[in-house]
This record gives structure tokens, sequence and C-alpha cells, in this order.
């Protein structure tokens, strides 16, 4: 039995033909992780997998297709970003090979299992954490197990679509004896960083995010993720970087944890660097920040907006103040040019005037300090608050998903398109006013960018 488990990038539909994006950093910056991961868990389990992983390496859709029909059992981990080419390949590769068994993963089908079973040619879908999942599926498939052993499983029988429940949340302890990634089998010199978890799920609740399992923060202890560090530390090489980044989503939250990690590196005297995630109100935990920066290439801190009805209504809970005040620490402490600020623009209740007001508080903190800014236009991701709430008005096939934007564009997007080119253009000019500015304040993505 030939398994394949893939992983595509996003791709560009231009005239109904798919086709590699050109501006790749967004996507091909770390490694991914989950599909390293199930691997090795497959491999474990005395399975032999390919990994196609096409999010590094920049291939042309029909190429991708030629490879795959050759395999028995297809394992696509999709996400809203890339799931126009994943189904497209899907619905190329049925229409081939009635034979081959089509299974779908990750968040989008998490978030439409559904939909996925009743509008595409797919065999299974699996929901949730799939750790839990992989090897009962793969025994599924080989005729030594039952549907109903698989957590999180959509199927169909008799006509009729199934659900299995969902396997509980790993828990720490559970996410603590899962195997290293098959990073032995990583493209050399693709990604700029190694992705690793110290924990999973948020602490918080963002009308923006939709990020999967939030308030429901499940961390490794400090001893066990350094542990994890050091087996990691051999695959650095296979990066241009060599340096990590910590995919959590609230890496810092617990700061007696990072800081006891902090301290087991350097009592080990492990010698590393890495970027990860941090909130606003973390960068006033100074011992912390000191106690870390030996081992930090850089914070990337979710500020969002310097609007404090915006803060309020997306669900931050601190002031615009707070961020220039924890700004301020990081200067006296001489790590600011380590911080790496996100804020969005664009929400349905800010008008140009506004969002230029946003600008302008964003280009004075970087100018003021050496922090660095990226600006994001608004997008509306599956499976957050607010892209829920305009889906519920509006629920559309999967297959026409991508009409959405224009259904929505005036309610969600009310500017207009003169004043979103003013927008950009104003933040182009402001980049000219300063050193390194197109680094260090920085448009980052289109209010336009396509959803899953």
């Amino acid at each position: 039995m030939l398994v394949a488990l893939c992983g595509l990038a996003p791709m560009e539909n231009k005239e109904g033909n798919f086709v590699p994006i050109k501006n790749t950093f967004a996507y091909r910056s770390s490694c991914p992780y989950n599909i390293y991961l199930l691997a090795a868990i497959m491999e474990q389990g005395g399975y032999e997998i390919s990994i196609k992983d096409w999010n590094g390496k920049v291939c042309e859709i029909q190429e991708i297709l030629e490879e795959l029909l050759r395999f028995d059992v297809i394992m696509m981990s999709s996400n809203s970003w890339n799931w126009h080419p994943t189904r497209w390949l899907i619905e190329k590769l049925r229409s081939i090979r009635e034979d081959q068994i089509i299974v779908v993963g990750g968040l989008q089908a998490t978030l439409f299992g559904q939909k996925i079973i009743e509008e595409f040619p797919v065999d299974y879908v699996i929901r949730g954490e799939g750790e839990k999942s992989v090897i009962p599926l793969l025994r599924l498939i080989e005729k030594k197990g039952k549907e109903n052993e698989v957590p999180g499983l959509v199927y169909k029988e008799k006509g009729e679509i199934r659900f299995n429940p969902l396997s509980p949340l790993m828990t720490p302890e559970e996410m603590s004896l899962l195997p290293v990634p098959l990073y032995e089998k990583l493209q050399e010199k693709t990604y700029n960083w190694l992705s690793i978890e110290s924990s999973r799920g948020c602490v918080n609740h963002c009308i923006y995010c939709s990020v999967p399992y939030q308030r429901s923060w499940r961390p490794l202890s400090a001893k066990t993720f350094v542990d994890r560090i050091e087996s990691y530390i051999p695959y650095l090489g296979k990066t241009l970087t060599g340096k990590f980044l910590f995919i959590d989503d609230s890496f810092i939250i617990d700061v007696n944890r990072a800081r006891e990690i902090a301290g087991i590196l350097k009592k080990r005297q492990i010698d590393i660097k890495a970027i990860w995630n941090g909130h606003v109100m973390e960068l006033f935990e100074q011992e912390m920040l000191i106690e870390l920066d030996p081992y930090t290439d850089a914070i990337l801190v979710g500020a969002e907006s310097f609007h404090e009805e915006t803060l309020k209504k997306i669900g931050k809970n601190f002031r615009p103040e707070d961020i220039l005040k924890g700004t301020e620490l990081a200067v006296k402490l001489g790590i600011s040019k380590k911080l790496l600020f996100s804020f969005i623009i664009g929400f349905p209740w800010q008008n140009k005037e506004t969002i230029i007001e946003e600008i302008n508080k964003i280009y004075d903190l970087v100018t003021t300090s050496d922090a660095c800014a990226i600006i994001n236009w608004l997008i509306l991701n599956p499976g957050s608050r607010i892209w829920n709430e305009y889906y519920k008005k509006n629920k559309v096939p999967l297959h026409d998903y991508r009409k959405l934007y224009d259904k929505w564009k005036k309610e969600v997007f009310p500017l207009s398109t003169q004043e979103i080119q003013e927008i950009i253009y104003y933040i182009k000019y402001l980049q000219n006013t300063i050193p390194g500015g197109a680094y260090r304040f920085q448009e980052h993505s289109t209010i336009y960018d396509k959803i899953g």
C-alpha cells in the first residue's frame, strides 16, 4: 500500500488554472510541522509513508497531479489557504483513478467535514487533532479495523453521512510522548526556520482568529520542551537560518514556565535562537524577557490596534497605552530591536480617517523605537467568530466560497477601491521616510486575499 501524505502551498487561480504564488514568504518561512509529525507517528506504527511537501517547493499543479497518481492512498492536509488547489487535485485524481483512497485532514476538514464529504469525491475526512486518528485510519483502509474505531472520522455508509466523536484534546502528557517529526526528510535549505511546539491552543478568543482550540492552552513542562529542543537541534542545519520557530499561539503565557525554560537552556549550555509569539502585557515581564533574551531572535507581538474601541470589539484585554509602555520597557532592556508588532486595519467599523490615524500611531511607534511593525488588512478566515457571523447570513456550497467576499464586500469592507489605494500609497510613502522602512514598517497582506 503506497501512502502519500501531502501539504500544498496556496496557489492563484488564473483563468481556471492554478499557478504558484510568486510571493512565497508567508507560507515558506517555517516548515509544516503537522505533516512531518503525522508521518513520524505512522512510521512508528509500522507504515511506510511518502511525504509530499509542496509548501516549500514551487511546482505546477499538473506535475503534482501526475506524481500523486502512483499512490494507493492520498492523505491531504488542508486549510482555507490551500483548499482550492487541494479540491482541484481531489476531483482530477478521482476522475482518473476510482480505486484511490482519498483522505482530507487539517483545519479545513475540522471546520467543514460534512460539506467536504457531501460535495467532493473523498472517502474519509478526519476532524480534530489527528495524532490519535492516523493509525486506526490506516488499519481501516487495510480492512483490519472498523469505522467506529477512528476518532473524528466523517464518512458515508449506505448513502448516509456518519460522524465519529472527536478524540479528546491531547493532554500535555500525551503530547510529551509524540515522536520527533520526520525532519530527516525535510527539504534542504528550503525553509527559514524549523518548527517546534511547546504548547497547543490559545488562552484568548479574538473575533478575527481562526486558531482552533481557543481557551484550551496545553503546555509541555519546561524540562520536556527543552528535551525536545535538544532532539530537534540536529535538523536545524536543514533550514536557511539555523533557527527555531516556536509555533505556539501562547508561548510565554505562563511566565514561570518561560523562565524555567530559559533556566534549563542556560544550565545545559544550549545555544539556540528562536522566534516566538508574545502578547502586549507580557512585555511588562522584564525578568522573563531578560532571561529569554540570549535565545530570542524575534518576538512576534499581536498588538492589533491603537484604537481602544477596536481592541474591545476584537477581544483584547489591554489598552493602547499599554503598547507604548511595553515598548518603552523593551527599549530600556535593549531588546526593542527584536520586537515585531502585528496590527490589523480594515475592520467593518473603521473608515479611512480612523485607519490613517491608526497608521500614524504605528509609524510613531516604529520611529521612536527600534521595533518593527507589520500592518495587515483584515482577512476573514473561516472558523473565526467574525467570519461565522457573516456566513450565517449567507451560506453557500463549499465550491462557491470564493464568491462570498463579493457578497460581503459592502458590509464587511465598506472602504471604496480608491480609499484602499490611498491608504496603501500612504503606507508606502511612510516606509520611504525611515531607515530600513520597507522592513521595519510594512503592509503584509491585501484586503481581498482569497478565502477558502
